[in-house]
C-alpha cells in the first residue's frame, strides 16, 4: 500500500519541514521533501494536510495505567479484558498514539479486586492483541516491592515480551509519591469511597508500622532484581524517587529510567547518572502534580525531563507538547522528542519515533483548532487507522 502525506509541516527532531509531502510504501517511510521535488507516486491514498497541518511520528507512550480502568471503570464492576482493550485502542488512536506500554501492578489490588493471576492474564491479552492490532502493545511490568509474590509470575510474564521492561514500585506511606500522609489519606478515602467499614488513618498507619518492622523483604525483592537483570538485561525503570540517595540505588540496581522524580534533587541526579527522566502529560497540563510532588513544566524547563508519557491521560500527551512551546520552555521540534523519539530510544524502539526514510510509518496528522492540537488521521507501519470524520472533507482522503 502507498500512502501520501501532501502539503505538511513536517516536524523533524530539529527542525520543521514546511509545506513537504511524504511518501509510505509497504509500511516504511520512503521519501520526504518540498512538494516541488517529492512527486506523489500513482495510485497512492492521499492523506492532504491543508497547507498547515502538523506531520509527526506517532505517539510513543512508556507508561499508561488506563487498560486497569478501562477494565475496572468502577469498583466491582470488571469488563472483558479484550473488549477493555480495543476500547483502548480507540481511545489512544485519537489522541495519535502508536505505541503504548500499558502499567500493569503484579500486587492483589483491593481498590479493583485485582489479583497477582488476574494481573499476568491481563499481560497475556495485551501479547494476544498483537497481531489484529492498529497499533503496538507493549507491558510495563510494574512490580510491587512489597508484594514479593509478584516477582516470579512478574518476570515470567516480562521474558516472553517483545520489550521487556519493568518499573520498581513502592508506596508506602510517608516517602515517595505519599511523603504527604494527609495527601494520601484523602487518596485512599477517594478510592475506598464505596467501603464504609474503611478506615484510611489505621490503613496507613498499619503499613507504616509493618514495613518498619520490616528488615528482609526489601533486601530480598531487590537481590532478585539484581540476579534477574544480570541473567538477561532488560529495561529497568525506578518510580517515584524522592532523593539523590534513591536515585543512586535506583541506578545501582541497573536502572536506566527514573519515572516521575518527585523532587528536583531526585531528577538532577538521575541526570549526572545519566538516566532518562520521564514525567506525566497530566502534571504538565494541569499545571502541577496531584501529590504536591515536583512540576513537570519545571523539570523540563530545567533540562531535567526526556520523556513525556501518558500515566493515566492518553489525550494530554499532545497538549502537553504544545504547552511547553507556548510556555517558552522548548521547541516544538524538542518538544515533540519527548512523545517520540526519546521514548523510543530510551525502550530500544530503533524502527520508530523519528521522520526518517527506512522506518516505520507510525505517523499523526495534527491540526490547530482553536488552540488545541487535534489528531486528524493516523498510519500504522503505512496503514491508515484513524481519522477525524469532522477532516474528511478537508483532508481529502482519497486516491490519487
Amino acid at each position: 500500500m502507498t500512502v501520501a502525506f501532501t502539503h505538511a509541516n513536517i516536524i523533524l527532531t530539529d527542525h520543521i519541514l514546511e509545506d513537504a509531502n511524504l511518501i509510505v510504501q509497504d509500511g516504511r517511510i520512503v521519501a520526504f521533501g518540498p512538494c516541488q521535488s517529492t512527486p506523489v507516486p500513482d495510485g497512492a491514498t492521499i492523506l492532504d494536510a491543508d497547507h498547515g497541518m502538523y506531520l509527526m511520528p506517532g505517539l510513543i507512550d512508556t507508561h499508561n495505567d488506563g487498560l486497569e480502568n478501562e477494565i475496572n471503570p468502577r469498583p466491582r464492576a470488571a469488563l472483558p479484558s479484550s473488549f477493555a482493550l480495543h476500547n483502548y485502542e480507540r481511545r489512544a488512536l485519537a489522541a495519535g498514539v502508536t505505541t503504548s506500554f500499558h502499567a500493569i501492578t503484579f500486587a492483589n489490588m483491593a481498590r479493583s479486586e485485582r489479583t497477582i493471576q488476574e494481573a499476568a492474564d491481563r499481560t497475556e491479552t495485551v501479547r494476544g492483541a498483537a497481531a489484529g492490532a492498529s497499533m503496538d502493545h507493549q507491558v510495563l511490568h510494574r512490580l510491587d516491592v512489597w508484594t514479593p509474590a509478584g516477582m516470579e509470575p512478574l518476570f515470567d510474564s516480562m521474558r516472553r515480551c517483545d520489550v521487556q521492561a519493568v518499573s520498581l514500585n513502592d508506596h508506602t506511606p510517608g516517602q515517595g509519591q505519599y511523603r504527604d500522609i494527609e495527601g494520601f489519606k484523602k487518596t485512599l478515602e477517594a478510592y475506598r469511597a464505596n467501603d464504609p467499614s474503611f478506615d484510611a488513618q489505621a490503613e496507613i498507619e498499619r503499613r507504616i508500622a509493618e514495613r518498619s518492622d520490616d528488615t528482609t523483604t526489601l533486601p530480598a525483592v531487590y537481590a532478585r532484581v539484581v540476579e534477574e537483570y544480570r541473567r538477561a538485561p532488560f529495561i529497568l525503570a525506578s518510580h517515584d524517587d524522592d532523593s539523590a540517595e534513591k536515585v543512586e540505588m535506583m541506578h545501582d540496581l541497573g536502572a536506566t529510567v527514573a519515572e516521575f522524580p518527585i523532587t528536583n534533587e531526585a531528577a538532577a541526579r538521575a541526570r549526572e547518572l545519566g538516566m532518562w527522566i520521564t514525567v506525566g502529560a497530566p502534571n504538565i497540563v494541569r499545571g502541577g502534580s496531584t501529590s504536591g510532588n515536583s512540576d513537570a513544566a519545571e523539570l523540563a524547563g530545567l533540562g531535567l525531563a526526556d520523556i513525556i508519557c501518558a500515566d493515566y491521560h492518553s489525550p494530554s500527551m499532545l497538549l502537553s507538547v504544545f504547552r511547553l512551546v507556548e510556555r517558552g520552555l522548548c521547541s516544538l521540534p524538542a518538544a515533540v522528542k519527548m512523545v517520540t523519539a526519546n521514548p523510543a530510544a530510551a525502550f530500544g524502539l530503533a524502527d520508530r519515533g523519528r521522520i526518517e526514510v527506512g522506518l516505520s510509518a507510525d505517523l499523526a496528522l495534527v491540526e490547530m483548532v482553536q488552540g488545541q492540537p487535534v489528531v486528524q488521521a493516523v498510519t500504522y507501519r503505512g496503514r491508515p487507522v484513524f481519522a477525524n470524520a469532522n477532516s474528511l472533507p478537508r483532508s481529502k482522503v482519497l486516491t490519487a
